[in-house]
């Protein structure tokens, strides 16, 4: 059995460019602060390059994002491709075998299986209690301790000419969520039911049923420290990723990515400790201590500007600089820090070198500085503006 190939060639290119959109809009956003326009000047080319090592220690989120999105877009691209050429289901009357689609250094995420008709206690249709979504209806092999679990839908012979059904493959019931009516639900289960799996492990004298989806193992929701590790990390990331796009204060001064690490490794150490006594699984509780580090790593990046913006008992200070080099300006009381944008060169060279501006600061509980970032893209925007 093979997988029918569930996209068409006009669904291929859509899907294509939605990823291309995606990945474009994230590169505006990172050119719009990396600053400057693109130049095929061989020098100002040259002196870009120079420049990547600093901006990307200044925006490691951003160089994430885009690592991200490229990986995805890889990703989509590489695996249903993939999986029509090599993923199959061998059915005999000894038993049934999946090969996996996935070469041999990923195939731990989704290994290769057998199982004997023998051992199998039955053989269950399990749809979600929420919907019926097609792609969410999955045959469950149970087998006592061990459960194995194939998508329902798809599966043709290969060595013959059936099709699934076009209701099937329509472009609504791959992308969106059923209605989860009773007519929806009659039509999904009856395609399930005629499924040449199910129908080959009907011949073999196999038990078929029909029910809603089960947990096989452990799940994070039945225990309520790793329920409770798991809401953490999703506030963290949401955190981080609604803080990052709000353009106000920035660092004035390198951010102490070695603490934010640090800071990670400490929570994840403490979440180990948290989670090895609350009785999870040990790889469980490893994972979820690992992603916890992690999150309140990339936590703290915008979070120690919030603690130093809220530690703060002066409030902002306005203070004289001096444009010292290219976008490097050079404070006039030596007590304060240099503040570079080279991120904004084509900005800052309308100015003259030595001509002095305003920049306004803060100096939290903490003990560094930040900078009011508002001003100056206002100020940008308004130059950029006027230029079109």
């Amino acid at each position: 059995m093979s997988q029918q190939r569930r996209a068409s060639t006009a669904e291929r290119w859509a899907v294509s460019g939605i990823f291309v959109v995606i990945f474009g809009s994230v590169v505006a956003a990172v050119f719009l602060v990396f600053g400057g326009a693109f130049d095929m000047d061989p020098d100002v080319l040259a002196n870009k390059f120079a420049q990547i090592p600093g901006k990307l220690r200044e925006h490691p989120i951003d160089v994430i994002q885009i690592l991200l999105i490229l990986f995805a877009m890889a990703a989509s691209i590489w695996y249903p491709r993939r999986a029509a050429k090599l993923e199959r289901v061998f059915l005999d009357a000894t038993g049934v075998r999946y090969q996996s689609p996935l070469p041999d250094f990923l195939r731990p995420l989704r290994p290769s299986w057998s199982l004997q008709w023998s051992q199998l206690r039955e053989l269950r249709i399990a749809v979600p209690k929420a919907t019926y979504h097609p792609n969410l209806v999955f045959l469950e092999f149970d087998a006592g301790e061990v459960r194995k679990k194939l998508q329902a839908l798809y599966w043709v012979p290969e060595d013959s000419k059936a099709r699934v059904p076009e209701e099937l493959l329509s472009w609504r019931d791959r992308f969106f969520v059923g209605s989860g009516s009773a007519r929806e639900r009659e039509r999904i289960l009856r395609a399930a039911e005629q499924s040449p799996i199910i129908l080959y492990a009907k011949q073999v004298g196999v038990k078929v049923t029909t029910g809603a989806m089960r947990q096989p193992g452990f799940t994070l929701e039945s225990n309520r420290h790793t329920l409770a590790a798991a809401i953490i990390v999703i506030v963290l990331v949401l955190y981080t990723l609604f803080d990052m796009m709000l353009p106000d204060e920035s660092y004035a001064v390198d951010p102490p990515l070695v603490l934010f690490a640090l800071g990670g490794a400490i929570a994840a150490l403490a979440a180990m400790l948290w989670l090895a006594f609350s009785g999870a699984p040990r790889p469980v509780g490893l994972g979820l201590a690992l992603l916890l580090g992690a999150a309140t790593a990339f936590a703290l990046y915008p979070g120690a500007l919030r603690i130093n913006e809220a530690t703060d008992s002066e409030g902002l200070h306005s203070y004289e600089y001096r444009l010292k080099s290219y976008s490097v300006f050079e404070p006039v009381d030596p007590k304060l820090p240099p503040l570079d944008f080279s991120n904004f060169n084509d900005y800052w060279g309308q100015f003259k070198l030595g001509t002095t501006h305003q920049f306004e600061l803060r100096k939290g509980g903490l003990g560094f500085y930040q900078v009011d970032m508002a001003p100056v893209r206002d100020r940008m925007r308004a130059y950029f503006s006027g230029k079109r």
